[in-house]
Order: structure tokens, then sequence, then C-alpha cells
């Protein structure tokens, strides 16, 4: 353990050897102690991290690795929040700098900077447009994988440092951007992936057609829907197995019964999504189908959704490694359902930017441009997170902390000149 792979595998560069040891040694307030040290969202990444420590712990080349993401779970889950609480704040600096920062999004990467910009002194103020904090954690997984009781404790820390988080407040329409630029010595944009990609295969306008993030989004607030009696799940990431493990668990409560089908272009073995994932989705009687291509939605002579027709994907990718996938079409498929769900791949909203900004801003394949730091083009504006890395919770807490340092040093005058 001492020998600190898993420590440089880490986008946040978390102290495992060290709050493993504590563990070890009994001591769990020392466990959280190393703990929040890199990372406030030490509940979320306890359960639903994608663990690059474990996939290089040096343990693992011998057998099985240390199961560092549960061992962060226990330590956490082991000592009262209060004492938490405490523990994390012990170094909140006193004296307030008179500076004041505002975030765009209260995900991980943007609740992230505003823990430790608070923690330096700094007013911060999130800005939110759901009705609760978390981002993508509280809207994007499913509440099996990740209590959202844990997910408010991380919350409440952050809180407890001071940041002020104000909810059901859209940018661009309940406050100007403009506006907080003009009110703030600094802004930060940090954008979930709140939009689902779409198949634009035919017929995929149908309104039993679904994207994954917005169908997640309303299973977690509650809302309701016409759970389907048979689902087919476009897609072979994370959330594509979480969209179907969701809808399989509704259908067996109001059914008695799993009828969910999961159909993606890679073959299982190269599957985005991790490998308990799809082992926990079988034993849930979901049934997955690889390689294949979605061609179109079948819909009856009264326009009414009852298959998803597939091809069987012979390549996915050209002599240049650029996505173009080849199909058998004498190799069809029809799926049978009455509801479609597409879990392809997400992106952010940035309509909130306006045409201004986002014609003087920087871009790159349809992502926001920063420097190492985080910064933007506008030298008021970072940003940082998904709408800039991807998803990924553990990456999102890493630029948290990489903005954060960067806008504490523009504003205490400590940048670095070279």
């Amino acid at each position: 353990v001492q020998c600190g792979m898993c420590h440089d595998a880490c986008p946040t560069h978390m102290h495992a050897p060290q709050y493993i040891r504590a563990i070890w040694e009994g001591k769990m307030e020392e466990a959280v102690r190393w703990i929040y040290r890199t990372n406030p969202f030490a509940h979320v990444c306890g359960r639903v991290c994608t663990h690059r420590c474990e996939d290089a712990c040096s343990i693992g080349h011998r057998g099985e690795p240390i199961a560092i993401r549960w061992l962060k779970r226990y330590a956490m889950d082991a000592v009262p929040h209060e004492r938490v609480k405490q523990i994390a704040l012990a170094d909140k600096v006193d004296t307030p700098t008179g500076k004041r920062i505002a975030v765009i999004g209260a995900g991980p990467a943007g609740l992230t900077a505003a823990y430790d910009l608070a923690m330096q002194g700094h007013a911060v103020t999130v800005f939110e447009a759901q009705p609760q904090p978390g981002g993508m954690t509280r809207y994007g997984i499913p509440e099996y994988r990740l209590p959202y009781d844990r997910l408010d404790r991380d919350i409440d820390v952050i809180r407890s440092a001071g940041v002020d988080i104000r909810c059901n407040v859209r940018i661009g329409r309940d406050v100007e951007l403009d506006r907080l630029r003009a009110e703030h010595d600094a802004v930060l944009l940090a954008l979930g992936l709140q939009q689902g990609r779409q198949t634009r295969i035919p017929n995929s306008e149908n309104d039993k057609v679904f994207r994954s993030v917005d169908l997640l989004a309303r299973i977690t607030a509650g809302e309701p829907f016409e759970l389907p009696r048979c689902a087919v799940v476009i897609g072979g990431g994370n959330v594509a197995m979480d969209v179907a493990r969701s809808l399989a668990r509704m259908q067996k409560q109001q059914y008695g019964r799993v009828d969910v089908v999961v159909t993606a272009l890679e073959d299982e073995q190269h599957f985005l999504a991790d490998a308990a994932e799809i082992k926990e989705a079988i034993d849930e009687g979901i049934v997955i189908h690889d390689r294949c291509g979605p061609q179109g939605c079948e819909i009856d002579a009264d326009g009414k959704l009852v298959g998803l027709k597939t091809w069987k994907v012979l390549s996915i990718f050209d002599e240049s490694l650029r996505f173009s996938p080849r199909y058998d079409e004498a190799d069809e498929t029809i799926f049978a359902c009455d509801t479609v769900v597409e879990a392809i791949g997400q992106s952010a909203d940035t309509s909130l930017l306006g045409e201004a900004l986002t014609e003087a801003l920087a871009w790159e394949r349809g992502r926001l441009k920063v420097d190492a730091d985080g910064r933007t083009s506008e030298p008021w504006l970072w940003s940082a997170g998904d709408c800039v890395r991807g998803p990924d919770v553990v990456h999102a807490v890493a630029d948290g902390h990489r903005v954060a340092a960067s806008i504490h040093a523009v504003l205490t005058g400590t940048e670095r000149t070279t």
C-alpha cells in the first residue's frame, strides 16, 4: 500500500496510503482528516468513483487490488457527521479576504472549487438551476447507487464552510451573466452534461423515445411517467446501465417482472460501463446485446412505437480511428418494445453564455477551451468539470481544486508569472 501508485493514479492525488493505514490502525477520524485534504465529495466518491487507484494498485498485479473506494466509504460512514464537519473545517481561514466569487453549477466541480475558496476566506455564491444541489451526481446517478442522504452530507460540509448555494436560479433567466461579472471578482462556469445526445435515427422523434438523462432526472425528482412494459436502451456505458437498472427495478415493483434490453455498438468486452455494473444488470434480469447498431424505431399504423431495428456492427472506427460504424445489413434484428431510451452521451447547455460571449470565447470540439488552470480566453471567467473534461466525478473534483487554486492566486496576487 505504501508504494503510492494509488496516489499517483488518482486525479485528485488522494492520500490513500495514509487513510488506509489510519483505518488499519483503527483511527477513523485520522482517516477522515487525510481524505478531506483532497476530496470534499468523500461520501460520493466512496460509492461511485471510477477508482483509478484500484486499477493502479500494485497488489492488484498479484491478485485482487485493495478495495480503496470501499475503504473510503467505510471511514466516512464510521465517523459521526458533526465530527466530520469539525475535522473538515479545522483549517478554515478566519479572516475574510473581501473577494467575491460566483460559481455557476452546484455539481462536484463547482462545489469543490467553492469549498476550497471559502476555506481560504473568500465569499462564494453558487447558483444552481435545479431545485437541489449536487448536479449530475443527484440528477444523473440513481439513488440505489448513490444514496442522496450521503450526497447531502457532503454538501452540508461545503455549506458549513460558508458557501452560499442558491437553487432554482437559472443564469440568463433569473440573473444575467453580466450582473454576476459586475458584482464578483471572478466567475466559474461548472456546468454538468445535462442534455442527452440523440441518435437521430428514423422515427426517433416519437414521444416514447427518451434521452437517458431526462428520464433519470424524472426518476430522481419523483415525477410521474408511464412506466414501459418493455424497453430498449441504446448504449453501453454506465449511464445506459443506470437507466436500464432503474427501469428494471421499477418494473419488478409494478409489474412483477423485468423486460429491459440493452443494445450497444461495442462487443461486450469493450463496453464503456464498469464490469460490475454489467454483471449486476444481468443479475437483475436485463438482457444485453452487443454489436447492435440502431437503424430506426418501428412505428405501427397508429403511430405507436413497437420496436427498435438494429444491424450487426462490423466495425466502429475507420482506418484513421474516426467514428464511422460499418454494418451488416443482412443481419437485422427488431427488438419489440414500447419505449426506447437513448444513452449515447451527453452535452452541456451553454446557451446561458449568450451570443456575444459565445463568439468571444475559444472553443475546442464543442467544448470550452481552457488553459491548464481552467481559465478561458476571457480573464474573468474560469470553467471546470463535465463541460470541460467529460463526465467523471473524481475528475470533476480534481478540476474544482485546480480552478480554485488559480482563482485564489489571481485574486491574491500570487499568480505564477512563468
